[in-house]
């Protein structure tokens, strides 16, 4: 073993210590370097000529990283949010800001060299990994088409020709037991065979206060065996099965909300019974206000509405509750249910055709499937059901909830998706000045999603209104009923590829690099609206949708190592790449309102030039990053309609990345990764849904069982003077100018109104003046906002991560390591709107460990501290849809956690 190592391509991370075979040592240098494969062929990773962070598995544990959400803490610029229980990285601003089925990430994950277009990890935790790489910036000729903003790729541990093993268990504080493990057998001259697992156990961090339980508990349990093999001299190869599944209680996350009780009156005109309708459910306020320990107002959810509606609950159901102020406090009702499953493929073969050929085939087949469950209703209704038709004995029995004597709502669904990929790449290794690497990769996916809404109310309403439609009369719904909310999509994606990079050595110094990738995307979906209210069983399908996109990506680089007479060793590169994110389709909720069925792909320009420098007789590591990016048709996506409606933006993008890595004498090191981002929207006109007015105060909003509206002010005061205006506008505002039984015109036309006095009062409230986007019925979808000079979203200006650490050698072969890491990210929006109360506060983390460790014996002892401050800090949030009550639903950083983790090698 060698001391200690991490290096990166442009963000060099510590170690404590690092196998021999992965390292690239330099003659009298002292801090060595990573092997990588970010180029996908072997080189060390200060000769890569492109920013990439490596990180082997004992610089993973040294710095605490032991999932993907940590990653932050030493990559520049790096982010990472959860967006519906998925993966969200951000690389430069660049991430995935939509929700879609058929939608891509922005940043690409990939195993062991291929993408996966569904993945575990941000729910997985890394084990027996031999390192994971992040890849800045488009990575559009060898990782393929939806890597814009980069790629993290996870290598794990091959099989080897020599017995080896090692078992881990680690217990800290909220019960938490953790082990890991592997064993690597050689099965005679030809095969190896290692098999590694992994097992989590712990309480939640969260309370529910409605019953004294703890939840987002977590079990998980996984594994991975992998069978290497060697029959020939120029033949090797491995086949891997890697296998994941969780069932715990995650998912539910504090509800922050400034109660909006509605309007009373509208230009002086009172509301009366419209009031209801006049509410957003939560006003506009900051996580960080000391008024948003409220609940939201349920005349305004989906739930609400039917009830009110149907005269089952007129009142507000929260009306006088308030929540705890403890971020870690929340009331549910049950226990939340998350049963994610995945099951990985891959068959690895390369053949060296000649000393100076080789020949490399990947196949891949990943399957993922996904349930969740759990309370929407915001907190425990504070008013009971009175006796009503729908509850003659003060309760409702509904098949999903049982008996319940107040509103109840729920929601969640299902996904089940898989995926096969199939590479081929030839790559050449001459002795002169021309090399290459070449190949095409086909990806064949198929996805089924499930967003599922249900309320006791809609299921009390159905059986009055449509006798005929079927109700689920199971606890566990299979999402066949129409006594609930159902949005089905099915998608499938063929993807095929040609790429090509080549490398000419124009002089001993001077290296050019030409890459280009040609992509045909297919993609097919169609999908099932809500089936709420309507009668039969099962989904009613759209027409199907298809779409193909035919783009050419690739990169120029030229990089320079010049001998300068005040460093060791010095890189200079420069590069142009381009990147490409196909496009895709909206669900079918959203576009029955009228709005766009599809949105346009991504395009980015990227410029980068870097320089990597090891200095002071190998003591110094110091590079430098600075990238400008053209960014046209960013993806976007805004709740509506219990549903997400994604479209499109322009953005310029630039910034800088310092990484370096000292150590002043022999033991002690420290690191430094600092990154700075400005981000600016250049072009986007959309509508914000939580604030669909934008204060102009000639419109209202107007809350529906399809989302909100806004209607014209003085219209609705007029309406409202009309003897039953208010009941009108409380059950139909957002109805539309056409002349049906759920419209106003409808209803006035209905009651004997004439015609020319029904026109006026509706076209009075549905008339609006310029900068308005209008929904498919003709009511106002909301003023329009310009995004120009507006930040990225989850794009801070400054990340910060600083990094120390020192060796003591022991009697008796021991060594301790103590080590201790620090990392702030600053101030950010958390949507493009850029409104007052998107805004998430600059936070800070610290960890600190110290690693007791006797290579002769394989033995190490490892304490640790993560969070040492323990501070509740909020590092993200969600607005919850309109139809949920508009609630902002917090992610908090994970308490302080401390343990102590053993773990022995033989």
């Amino acid at each position: 073993m060698s001391k200690a190592l991490l290096a990166s391509a442009s963000a060099i991370a510590l170690v404590w210590s690092t196998p021999v075979w992965a390292q690239a040592p330099r003659t009298g240098n002292v801090i060595e370097e990573l092997i990588v494969t970010a180029q996908k062929r072997e080189e060390s990773v200060q000769d890569v000529p492109i920013a990439v962070s490596a990180f082997s598995e004992q610089a993973l544990k040294a710095q605490g990283i032991d999932g993907a959400g940590n990653l932050v803490q030493s990559v520049p610029n790096l982010t990472f949010t959860r967006r519906a229980l998925r993966t969200n990285f951000q690389i430069r601003g660049v991430g995935a800001q939509l929700v879609s089925t058929g939608g891509d990430d922005g940043v690409g994950v990939h195993q062991n060299n291929a993408p996966l277009t569904s993945n575990r990890l941000a729910d997985a935790e890394f084990y027996d990994v031999e390192r994971v790489e992040v890849l800045r910036g488009p990575q559009g000729t060898l990782y393929g088409r939806n890597a814009t903003g980069g790629v993290v790729n996870v290598i794990t541990n091959k099989p080897t020709d020599s017995f080896s093993a090692s078992i881990s268990a680690e217990f800290g504080n909220f019960n938490s037991l953790k082990y890991q493990g592997f064993i690597n057998l050689p099965l005679g001259d030809m095969f190896q065979l290692r098999a590694a697992g992994f097992a989590l156990q712990r309480d939640g961090y969260t309370k529910n206060t409605l019953n004294g339980q703890d939840i987002d508990d977590r079990q998980i349990w996984a594994g991975r065996v992998t069978l290497g093999f060697t029959p020939t001299d120029n033949i090797r190869g491995f086949l891997l099965w890697d296998s994941f599944s969780e069932d715990d209680s995650r998912g539910a996350r504090k509800q922050l909300c400034q109660k909006d009780l509605g309007l009373t009156s509208v230009l002086g005109v009172p509301t009366g019974a419209a009031q209801a309708a006049f509410t957003q459910g939560c006003l506009p306020a900051s996580v960080y206000a000391g008024n948003v320990y409220g609940t939201t107002n349920q005349l305004s959810t989906f739930t609400g509405i039917i009830a009110r509606q149907i005269g089952l609950q007129t009142t507000d159901a929260f009306a006088g509750k308030t929540i705890s102020r403890d971020l870690r406090e929340i009331e549910v009702y049950g226990r939340p249910t998350y049963r994610p499953r995945t099951d990985l493929y891959q068959f690895n073969l390369e053949w060296d055709v000649t000393p100076e050929l080789t020949a490399t085939s990947l196949t891949t087949y990943n399957e993922n499937e996904n349930y969740t469950r759990g309370d929407s209703t915001g907190g425990f209704s504070s008013v009971p059901f009175g006796i009503t038709p729908f509850t003659p004995t003060g309760v409702l029995n509904d098949p999903q909830f049982g008996v319940t004597d107040r509103l109840m709502s729920e929601s969640g669904g299902t996904s089940h998706n898989e995926q096969w990929t199939q590479e081929l790449r030839l790559q050449s290794n001459f002795d002169g000045p021309i090399n290459f690497n070449v190949g095409g990769i086909y990806l064949d996916y198929k996805a089924t999603s499930i967003t599922y809404v249900a309320t006791n109310a809609a299921t009390a309403a159905v059986r009055v209104v449509q006798p005929l439609a079927y109700v689920d009369p199971l606890r566990e719904p299979d999402f066949t009923g129409h006594n609930y909310f159902i949005s089905l999509s099915e998608y499938e994606l063929k993807s095929k590829a040609a790429f090509g990079e080549v490398y000419w050595q124009a002089t001993e110094d001077l290296k050019f690099t030409l890459g280009l990738r040609y992509t045909d995307d297919e993609k097919w979906t169609r999908g099932s609206g809500s089936t709420l209210f309507t009668p039969g069983r099962g989904p009613t399908f759209t027409t199907p949708q298809s779409v193909e996109f035919q783009e050419t990506t690739g990169r120029l680089n030229v990089d320079w190592s010049p001998d300068l007479s005040f460093t060791d060793q010095t890189l200079i590169y420069a590069s142009y790449s381009k990147g490409y994110k196909g496009g895709g389709f909206n669900p079918p909720g959203v576009v029955a309102l009228g709005l766009n069925p599809t949105y346009d792909p991504e395009f980015v320009n990227a410029y980068e030039i870097g320089t990597k420098n090891t200095l002071a007789d190998g003591r110094l590591l110091l590079n430098l990053t600075g990238f400008y990016y053209d960014y046209q048709g960013y993806q976007i996506g805004r709740s509506v309609n219990r549903s997400v409606y994604n479209e499109n933006i322009d953005a310029k993008i630039w910034g800088l990345e310092l990484e370096s890595i000292w150590e002043p004498i022999d033991n002690l090191r420290f690191n430094a990764n600092i990154g700075y981002l400005n981000t600016e929207i250049e072009q986007g006109l959309v509508v914000d849904t939580f604030n669909r007015t934008q204060d102009n105060s000639a419109y209202i909003y107007a809350n529906s069982t399809n989302g909100g509206c806004i209607l014209n002010a003085q219209g609705v005061a007029n309406l409202l003077q009309v003897p039953g205006g208010s009941t009108l506008l409380a059950n139909f505002a957002c109805g539309g100018t056409g002349s049906g039984t759920s419209t106003i015109r409808g209803r006035l036309l209905a009651a004997g109104v004439p015609a020319a006095t029904a026109n006026a009062l509706t076209n009075g409230v549905y008339n609006y003046g310029p900068g308005v986007s209008l929904f498919g019925n003709g009511a106002g979808e909301g003023v329009i906002q310009d995004l120009s000079g507006n930040d990225l979203p989850n794009a801070p200006e400054w990340t910060v991560s600083l990094g120390a650490q020192y060796r003591w050698e022991l009697p008796n072969g021991w060594n301790a390591t103590l080590r201790g890491d620090y990392y702030r990210q600053s101030e950010s929006y958390m949507r493009y709107n850029n409104a007052f109360f998107d805004n998430i506060e600059a936070w800070e983390n610290i960890n600190a460990s110290l690693i007791v460790a006797n290579p002769d014996i394989d033995l190490s002892v490892q304490l640790f501290v993560k969070n040492m401050l323990d501070e509740d800090t909020i590092v993200g949030f969600d607005i919850n849809d309109e139809n949920l009550g508009a609630t902002r639903s917090v992610f908090l950083l994970d308490p302080r956690l401390y343990g102590i983790s053993i773990t022995k090698g033989f």
